[in-house]
């Protein structure tokens, strides 16, 4: 510092309203400037003096540091733990808000994730999920990724994501083995009736090496098939055709009018596939449902709901369009809904035996598995 500036910050200074650099500067200044040194002085004898008129002991320079310091101190812890206590109470409050906010925010946000995983990946649905709650509105929230071989439900991976109000980020999911292999394709029906021909010969040469690799494994195992139909079924309907095979439909592909604007007769994930687990259709009926509810009614209100739920159905769903699930509710409740395909697992050479259902048109396989067709007494799983 000049002189000038020291001699304007001697009586701040002295008061101990300087800053730390301030300070140190006025200090380091004195200790090589006599003339400011006096001033110093003169500041320090006119204190005394008043110190006299009031009959206050005089006090060296030396001690008016000291307690000017000792303040200065005191003042600052006070302000750090004003700050941190305003911090804490503020971060208390804040995680109870966050809890009962999400307490209902939460569970939607997870039956829209489950709602949309259930109805666009054949045969994959999710039955545990849950939120934790952060510090200011955070929350993150899981749930475990299942799906049926055979007699079991297995474990096949997670979905997790982060929400912040009422804004989603983007859900990843998290596989076993890190992929989830896309292996289940459908054929919608349109495509043979409207006589693409050589399209057709290719779907036929396909499926039979569905066939034949079906009756190429061992006796002693479980498999998992997506099977396409020659037209579009009704529930009913759709277990009137199996019901002679010791298998179990565990998912429904249903005609929502959207694939039959499509240019190839393959629908998979992404192309206007959609669907309903039969495990897990209740689900998305809500809390009410009612005693004689139907999976037509929970098809349609799966739909209607992610319709309501736009903005975080797109973070599921690929190409989610908010004006397509109207045009898909409106298809339905004028054609009803009717299956053209379906999901299949069991025994292994007891689907061999649907080569001869004249109603299915294509099979695609999907997982194989050891032999677990016999129920089990007890069993379950272990996490962490």
């Amino acid at each position: 510092m000049r002189c000038e500036e020291v001699r304007k910050k001697l009586e701040d200074y002295l008061n101990g309203t300087c800053t730390n650099e301030e300070e140190r500067a006025i200090e380091e200044h004195l200790q090589t400037c006599e003339e400011c040194e006096r001033e110093m002085e003169e500041h320090i004898n006119q204190k005394k003096i008043s110190a006299k008129d009031w009959n206050v002991p005089e006090l060296s320079y030396i001690e008016q540091r000291k307690i000017v310091r000792k303040a200065k101190w005191k003042n600052r812890l006070s302000t750090a733990f004003t700050v941190f206590g305003l911090f804490f109470i503020i971060s208390i409050g804040s995680a109870i808000v966050t809890g009962l906010y999400y307490k209902n925010t939460g569970l939607t946000a997870n039956r829209v994730i489950q709602t949309a995983i259930q109805m666009t990946l054949p045969n994959v649905y999710s039955d545990g999920a849950g939120t934790s709650t952060n510090f200011y509105f955070n929350a993150d929230i899981q749930g475990d990724l299942q799906k049926s071989v055979g007699s079991e439900e297995r474990y096949i991976g997670k979905y997790h994501g982060k929400m912040i109000l009422n804004y989603l980020n983007g859900i990843s999911k998290e596989w076993v083995d890190g992929r989830y292999d896309l292996s289940l394709i459908f054929h919608y029906p349109l495509g043979f009736l409207n006589g693409a021909y050589e399209e057709n010969l290719e779907v036929y040469r396909l499926g039979d090496e569905t066939w034949e690799a079906l009756n190429k494994l061992p006796e002693g195992t479980v498999s998992e098939i997506a099977v396409s139909l020659d037209g579009v079924y009704t529930f009913d309907e759709v277990k009137r055709l199996f019901k002679d095979y010791d298998i179990d439909i565990v998912w429904y592909a249903i005609d929502t009018g959207t694939a039959r604007d499509n240019d190839t007769i393959d629908v998979s994930i992404g192309e206007d596939l959609w669907g309903i687990h039969e495990y897990a259709w209740y689900k998305l009926l809500g809390d009410n449902v009612a005693d004689k509810a139907t999976k037509e009614d929970a098809f349609k209100k799966g739909l209607a709901f992610l319709a309501e739920h736009a903005t975080w159905a797109k973070r599921v769903i690929w190409d989610f369009d908010q004006e397509s699930i109207k045009e898909m509710l409106d298809y339905v409740d004028e054609h009803g809904v009717k299956c053209y395909g379906v999901v299949l697992t069991g025994p292994t050479k007891e689907l061999a035996k649907l080569a001869d259902n004249e109603h299915i048109t294509y099979a695609a396989l999907g997982e194989v598995d050891f032999w677990n067709w016999t129920g089990k007494q007890t069993g379950g799983a272990l996490y962490n």
